[in-house]
């Protein structure tokens, strides 16, 4: 249950930024640390529960998480794992388009995978009966917020603030668009960007990949623990 956005950059990089949107009950994440998957370091913070995560980077993909597909499901357990673990399951893949070929999604419960590279950005949407996948514009700016959580005219009104604060950008930093993840709304704490349903489900951190040219990194804040984490991602960075 998350808010994410993808800033495009003149050097042909991205700023993708994730709002965590949990219930407060979920146990606390541990930080970003690097990983060796399918042969290469992948970094991201890890959920305790399910063991997988929301958000992850290697030094040429970024993979985001958002649950639920085109609207609103019925829940259907047991499932066969987590979605958390769908995002690090892609690294096990010589490329995005591979993954999308050859991954099973059958017995896994809905999700929206953002999948970005230098260049591409592609929206993949599992309905829980079939996988739809959207080539995105890479050259401009997008928002989603999850369908499970948001209603569509929430959605439609947190687009709007979004192409707003966008046309007034000249050229948009991480920091500027951390301040719109934190700032935006209405002044209603339910649906507003950083959201709080009476203490019952909030948001628990914001998450930004920084890709610009060769240098990658990762900006990781924790609400709940109060950390800031700011990790630079290189090929080599990694824990076997």
């Amino acid at each position: 249950m998350c808010t994410a956005t993808y800033l495009p950059l003149s050097s042909n990089g991205f700023i993708l930024t994730h709002s965590r949107d949990e219930k407060a009950i979920r146990p606390a994440a541990y930080p970003p640390r690097a990983v060796s998957i399918g042969g290469q370091s992948v970094t991201f913070p890890r959920d305790p529960q399910g063991r997988g995560t929301w958000i992850a980077q290697s030094a040429d993909l970024t993979v985001c998480l958002l649950n639920g597909a085109f609207g609103p499901h019925q829940p259907q357990p047991p499932y066969k794992h987590s979605r958390g673990l769908v995002v690090l399951d892609v690294f096990d893949y010589v490329s995005v388009d591979s993954f999308i070929n050859q991954y099973s999604f059958t017995g896994i419960e809905p999700f929206t995978l953002l999948l970005a590279e230098t260049g591409r950005l592609l929206e993949l949407r599992w309905t829980g009966e079939r996988v739809f996948t959207n080539e995105k514009e890479s050259t401009k700016p997008h928002i989603w917020s999850s369908v499970t959580l948001y209603a569509p005219d929430v959605i439609g009104k947190r687009e709007q603030w979004f192409n707003t604060w966008w046309r007034q950008q000249s050229s948009p930093s991480v920091n500027d668009i951390r301040g719109f993840h934190q700032s935006a709304g209405d002044g209603d704490p339910e649906n507003d960007l950083r959201m709080n349903r009476h203490g019952e489900m909030y948001t628990l951190s914001l998450t930004s990949i920084w890709h610009d040219g060769g240098r990658v990194e990762m900006i990781y804040e924790d609400f709940v623990q109060n950390t800031l984490t700011q990790q630079p991602i290189t090929p080599s960075h990694a824990i076997v």
